[in-house]
């Protein structure tokens, strides 16, 4: 569903009256990470679309990156968990007793949040683990917050997993006070999964133009749009190229704009970005498959350390 000037104006009252949450812990580059995961499109395809190219020519076009297999659901579980997660190879809904960045942000007292456009929390807050709600194009598999237990049974951080289109202005009408980490994934339409790039782009604009135009906000935030996947897939597919477009946007935390990053990415550099900003731990999970990942990984290249 589209954004609505009623939503917009909605999220602007909302915020006059929240409470601003504490700042955390100053980070090596930035200070705070947006994510927002689009669907199911080539690399190319995406660069063709004026706007998704201008965003490109604004910030750091990340040229090596790509998805980590195929469908969706693996790809949105390693953004948080830099691993497979007990077995997720599909989209069905799995529950897992693994750790996600949750477990290793809250001892370092890094708040986050997760803004999922068409998703209603059941009562009191707590997590919704619903499939789909075909009305206003929500689906669990693109909300890897869901599916680790030790988030969807804990009312608190069930908090944290909210409705995009209620809290996402709110909150970043709070400048310096926002979440540190925020991850945002839009409906099936306004994702592309279910349309095309072009679709998309008066969502996309709303969003970015939301942060930009807010400078407390933007101080030190690092803003990266990406796609969960290309649009190859097949039975076929696994180990092939995975190309997808992923860009960084944020003049405060880049060492140029305008640029290309020709180095190999994909989402576990997502967390290895984090812990080293932070300078984190490990997310600590059985399987080691993170620390596998995190002992080669590189963190975006494209990063200027801040002076203090």
């Amino acid at each position: 569903m589209k954004f609505t000037n009623s939503l917009v104006f909605s999220g602007l009252l909302a915020s006059a009256s929240a409470v601003p949450i504490a700042t955390g812990p100053s980070g090596k580059w930035f200070d705070r990470f947006v994510v927002i995961v689009m669907e199911n499109t080539n690399k190319a395809t995406a660069l063709a679309d004026p706007y998704y190219r201008q965003l490109a020519d604004s910030g750091v076009l990340l040229n090596g990156y790509q998805g980590t297999t195929h469908p969706s659901q693996p790809n949105y579980i390693t953004m948080i968990a830099s691993t497979t997660a007990a077995g997720v190879f599909d989209d069905g809904d799995h529950n897992t007793t693994q750790n996600s960045l949750v477990d290793i942000f809250e001892p370092a007292g890094i708040s986050w949040k997760a803004y999922q456009e068409g998703y209603y929390p059941l009562d009191g807050g707590a997590c919704n683990p619903i499939h789909q709600n075909k009305t206003s194009g929500y689906v669990r598999k693109h909300n890897p917050f869901m599916s680790f237990d030790n988030i969807r049974e804990n009312i608190s951080r069930c908090q944290n997993i909210v409705n995009a289109q209620e809290h996402f202005a709110a909150d970043v009408a709070k400048g310096k006070y926002a979440p540190q980490y925020m991850f945002y994934t839009p409906t099936l339409a306004n994702d592309a999964h279910d349309t095309n790039v072009t679709y998309t782009e008066t969502d996309l604009k709303y969003l970015i133009n939301t942060m930009m135009g807010n400078e407390q906000f933007m101080k030190n935030t690092l803003i990266l749009v990406t796609f969960d996947e290309n649009d190859v897939y097949s039975p076929d597919s696994y180990g092939t190229s995975n190309d997808v477009y992923s860009v960084l946007l944020g003049k405060d935390v880049l060492s140029c704009t305008g640029c290309i990053d020709q180095q190999f990415y994909n989402h576990f550099t997502q967390l290895t970005t984090l812990e080293q900003n932070w300078n984190l731990t490990n997310i600590p999970n059985p399987d080691g498959d993170g620390a596998m990942w995190d002992s080669w990984m590189l963190p975006f290249s494209k990063l200027k350390a801040k002076h203090h």
